[in-house]
């Protein structure tokens, strides 16, 4: 026999036994899942008993309710219903709400301008009599220092007068000597 012979003799018999090996891992596996599935069955059963009770005194409570849930639903229909008519006229009446704000805002900002307009008006205006005012002022204390001077003229006039009179006989006396 040749030595490839004997090497691939070798590897048969190495897959032969790693077959066996994996087939008994497989056959161990195997029963290992059947245990776990009864075990497994045994515990749902139990489970299931349990619910299935449980189920059944919930149910008996329930008999004759059948109406209160009825009435409950057609409640809700009803609320649903109503919550959606309201739902649509408060949105109109928010959409009402939203066009009188705005038209507010804007009027609003109209008379803000227009005030400010007249305070301008105004502060020029009293600006304006201000300076009239004050030039009737020096107008006016000029016509008093006119006044004054004419009244101290008129004062000084009767002793003018006098003083011309006696100049007059002053002269009259000369011219009578």
């Amino acid at each position: 026999m040749r030595n490839a012979d004997k090497i691939i003799i070798g590897l048969l018999l190495v897959l032969i036994v790693g077959a066996g090996y994996f087939q008994y891992l497989a056959d161990e596996l195997n029963k290992r899942m059947d245990e776990i599935n009864t075990i497994d069955q045994m515990l749902v059963d139990k489970v299931e008993d349990k619910f299935t009770d449980s189920l059944r005194q919930y149910n008996l409570r329930f008999i004759g309710r059948g109406k209160h849930l009825q009435k409950a639903q057609l409640d809700i229909i009803g609320n649903t219903d109503l919550i959606i008519k309201n739902t649509d006229s408060l949105l109109s009446l928010i959409d009402d709400v939203d066009f009188k704000l705005d038209n507010f805002i804007r009027e609003t900002g109209r008379n803000f301008k227009n005030v400010t307009n007249d305070l301008e008006d105004l502060s020029d205006e009293v600006r304006s009599s201000a300076r009239r005012t004050k030039q009737k002022l020096a107008d006016l204390e000029q016509s008093k220092e006119q006044l004054t001077k004419d009244l101290t003229e008129i004062k000084s006039l009767p002793s003018i007068i006098k003083g011309i009179q006696k100049m007059k006989e002053e002269a009259a006396k000369a011219a009578e000597k």
